[in-house]
């Protein structure tokens, strides 16, 4: 029996909003018995203090009657008593219909003290007594403390009750919403414990609009994230496959049939060479890719003008252009400087221009726009088809048409790895009311780098 309540008590104390909620209780514990002992403190302080101005106006009283007609002006009443010791008369120890001090009260200093008195019918009562020395003459003035021992009762059990009745609500109220937040945290565990072992279809649903369901709803979000990024490897993986896998062919029967023919010359080692490098380029763009999306070349930001920067870039690619047969122009907008690492956004540029001289028409126009706050590459091409605009971003996808220069499917990944690192907004769109035509770039936004 022992063993089990241990293994109950264990299994509900591993649950965090079960022991939050059992800490809760012992705060509002402690808070409850601090309230009730101060309470308790103030109002005893307040009656006190009370008694004593009585007391204090009650011996004037009996003095100043004292001094003129040697007699005692108030009577005992149930709760207050009086008594004159002359200096001439000694210690008499009883006064009129009151009750009886104790025997060593003269020695008592002058002032305030809480003393017991012997009642008329013998039961003893807790008194406040002040005592004072006029003329020789001692005065005491004493007050039933019992009035105030009565309502220290009446407050005490009006504490308890209520302490009683708000400690079963509010026990009750805590361990309902402990279990429901236990029951949302078992579930996430749950679902998380499915999503490890790679069931990434699993979803945590929740309802509600509380902290855990907002952890969930994220939590949702990263496993699709998750999910998306393990398909599209698998796709990447089929496609490098693939795109290796033709290029090894070629080469091995290339290399195979000149061995065979004893034809293996300097110029078919020259080519099997150009294969090679082609299969070395589709890793090296892989490899840089992955540098930058993990941050490792984000080394070299300074904050420069976009405008002064275009300009070098349009220094070099704007005779480019022409020479391939196309127009050109530059634009640029002056604005403030902007954090980024020129390496990086050169090869952005770089992707962007060559991809537009890779799928326009000789002859058509290519513009290139800086400032103040992007980049843009503008040509005249066949443009993106609108439920392929998520996909072309993705490494290895190739929209299904001739291209001039052959590709790896590389180059708009490389572009969205760029801006991701410079926290900026990868900008692809048709150009507007034209017939043909790609709008392409990068947007900055938040410059904390």
């Amino acid at each position: 029996m022992f063993i089990n309540l241990s293994n109950l008590y264990k299994k509900y104390w591993r649950m965090s909003a079960i022991r939050q909620a059992f800490v809760l209780i012992n705060i509002y514990t402690l808070i409850f018995l601090l309230c009730w002992l101060i309470t308790n403190l103030l109002i005893e302080k307040k009656i006190i203090e009370n008694i004593d101005k009585k007391l204090s106006y009650d011996i004037e009283s009996i003095s100043l009657v004292w001094q003129s007609e040697k007699k005692l002006a108030l009577r005992s009443s149930k709760d207050s008593y009086y008594m004159i010791a002359p200096n001439s008369y000694g210690y008499v120890g009883r006064i009129v219909k009151g009750a009886i001090f104790p025997e060593n009260i003269i020695n008592l200093k002058e002032g305030f003290h809480n003393v017991e008195l012997i009642g008329e019918e013998g039961k003893r009562l807790s008194a406040r007594v002040l005592l004072s020395k006029i003329n020789s003459d001692l005065f005491v003035s004493a007050q039933s403390l019992t009035t105030l021992i009565q309502i220290n009762k009446t407050i005490n059990q009006i504490f308890l009750v209520s302490f009683i009745f708000s400690a079963i609500f509010i026990t009750i109220g805590l361990f309902s919403i402990a279990r429901n937040t236990q029951i949302k945290i078992s579930n996430i565990e749950k679902n998380l414990n499915y999503i490890k072992s790679g069931r990434l279809k699993t979803r945590i649903k929740l309802k509600g609009d509380d902290d855990l369901v907002r952890v969930s709803n994220s939590i949702n979000e990263t496993t699709q994230q998750l999910e998306n990024l393990m398909e599209q490897f698998k796709n990447q993986s089929a496609n490098l496959a693939h795109d290796l896998k033709t290029p090894l062919t070629s080469l091995r029967l290339n290399l195979e049939q000149k061995i065979s023919s004893n034809k293996l010359n300097k110029k078919s080692i020259r080519e099997s060479i150009l294969q090679i490098d082609h299969i070395i380029n589709i890793f090296d763009t892989i490899i840089k890719i992955a540098r930058i999306q993990s941050g490792s070349e984000r080394k070299k930001f300074k904050k420069i003008k976009l405008i002064n920067f275009g300009k070098e870039i349009f220094e070099t690619y704007g005779p480019v252009i022409e020479d391939r047969g196309f127009k050109t122009y530059y634009n640029s907008f002056d604005g403030s400087k902007i954090k980024l690492d020129k390496d990086l956004i050169f090869i952005l540029v770089t992707n962007l221009i060559q991809n537009s001289l890779k799928y326009s028409k000789k002859g058509t126009i290519i513009g290139i726009n800086f400032g103040p706050d992007q980049i843009l590459i503008e040509d005249e091409g066949p443009g993106i088809p609108i439920n392929q605009m998520s996909k072309v971003i993705e490494p290895m996808y190739r929209l299904k048409r001739e291209s001039k220069g052959g590709g790896y499917g590389l180059g708009l990944s490389m572009v969205k790895a760029i801006c991701e690192i410079h926290n900026g907004e990868l900008i692809i769109k048709n150009r507007e009311n034209k017939k043909n035509g790609l709008v392409v770039g990068i947007k900055f936004r938040n410059q904390a780098i």
